[in-house]
C-alpha cells in the first residue's frame, strides 16, 4: 500500500512543470560545462605557467610603482593575483564574454593601433629628415611677428566719456614735452595688468586686450607714442619699444618640436599602411540593400 502511494506520488511530481524545467536545465548546464572545459583545454590546456619572465616583469611593475623591491610576501602576492586574473580570463573566453562586448572590441582595436604606431617609433629621423619636414610644412613652425611695448591707460569707468578726449590731450603733451616724466603710466589710470610687455604676438596680445586692440596695435610701426587705442578696458596710448617680423627658424631652434611631429606623423602614416594591408586579406560584404532602404 505504502509502494503504491508512493509510486503514486512520484508519477504526480514528475508531471509538475517546474520539475521538468529544472532537470532540462540541469542537463544543458552539464553539458555545456563539459563542451566549454573541452574547448578551454583544447585552445589553452589547464596548464598556467608562471615563468621566470612573468615573474621579473611582476617584479619590474611593482619597482616602476613603489619605487622598491618587493618583499617576498608581496611577491608571493602578486603571483596569486595573476594566477587568479589568467584563470578567470580564460573561463571567460570560455564562456564567450569577450563576443559582441564593445568595450572588449575597442580595447583590442587600440591595442593593435599601439603596435602599428609603437614599430614606427622605433626609427630615429636623420638630420636631413628633420629639415625636410621643417621645409614641407613651414606654416607650423614660423614665428610669428612680435611686438615689445608699454601704454598708459584711461579708464572709461573713471572717466566716463571723456577717457578717449583725456588720452588725445595727453598725447599731445606728450608730443611737446622734451623731457616727458620717466613714469608716464601715472598719466593715465590705475590697470590691473601690467603697463609694459615684452615682445609678444598678435595672438597673445589679443587674448590679453581684445582682437581689435592687437590688430590696430599691429598696424603701428615703433617710435614715439601714439593712439588713442580702444581695448577691451578702456583706451590706452601706446609705444612700440620693438617689433620683431615673422620668420622661419633654423632647425636646431626647434628640432625637439619638429622631432615630435615628425614621430607622430610616421605613427599615422604606419597605422594607416597596417590597417591598408590588413584589410586585403578580408572580403568586405556590405548590405547595400539596407542603406538603400535607409536613404528612402
Amino acid at each position: 500500500m505504502i509502494v503504491v502511494k508512493l509510486k503514486d506520488l512520484l508519477i504526480n511530481w514528475l508531471r509538475e512543470p517546474l520539475v521538468h524545467f529544472l532537470i532540462i536545465g540541469t542537463l544543458l548546464f552539464g553539458l555545456y560545462s563539459v563542451l566549454n572545459s573541452t574547448t578551454a583545454e583544447a585552445s589553452q590546456g589547464n596548464t598556467i605557467e608562471v615563468s621566470a619572465q612573468t615573474i621579473d616583469k611582476l617584479e619590474r611593475n611593482w619597482k616602476r610603482q613603489w619605487r622598491t623591491e618587493p618583499s617576498d610576501k608581496q611577491l608571493q602576492a602578486l603571483i596569486d593575483n595573476y594566477i587568479r586574473e589568467e584563470v578567470l580570463y580564460r573561463e571567460a573566453l570560455a564562456l564567450g564574454l569577450d563576443q559582441e562586448d564593445i568595450i572588449i572590441r575597442r580595447r583590442l582595436v587600440q591595442e593593435m593601433e599601439f603596435l602599428s604606431r609603437n614599430m614606427a617609433s622605433q626609427v630615429e629621423p636623420t638630420t636631413a629628415k628633420l629639415q625636410a619636414h621643417l621645409e614641407e610644412h613651414p606654416d607650423a613652425y614660423r614665428v610669428p611677428t612680435r611686438i615689445a611695448f608699454t601704454h598708459i591707460y584711461f579708464s572709461e569707468d573713471r572717466r566716463r566719456t571723456e577717457a578717449e578726449n583725456d588720452a588725445a590731450e595727453v598725447l599731445a603733451t606728450l608730443k611737446t614735452t622734451a623731457n616727458p616724466p620717466q613714469k608716464t603710466s601715472n598719466l593715465g589710470d590705475p590697470f590691473m595688468l601690467q603697463f609694459q610687455y615684452p615682445l609678444k604676438s598678435q595672438a597673445e596680445i589679443g587674448r590679453l586686450f581684445g582682437k581689435g586692440f592687437a590688430q590696430a596695435l599691429f598696424d603701428l610701426q615703433p617710435g614715439g607714442w601714439q593712439g588713442p587705442i580702444e581695448s577691451s578696458y578702456g583706451f590706452h596710448l601706446v609705444k612700440i619699444q620693438k617689433r620683431v617680423e615673422s620668420y622661419l627658424p633654423e632647425l636646431a631652434e626647434v628640432q625637439k618640436q619638429v622631432l615630435q611631429d615628425w614621430l607622430q606623423a610616421r605613427r599615422q602614416d604606419a597605422e594607416k599602411s597596417s590597417y591598408q594591408k590588413l584589410r586585403e586579406h578580408y572580403n568586405i560584404k556590405i548590405d547595400q540593400n539596407a542603406l538603400a532602404a535607409r536613404a528612402v
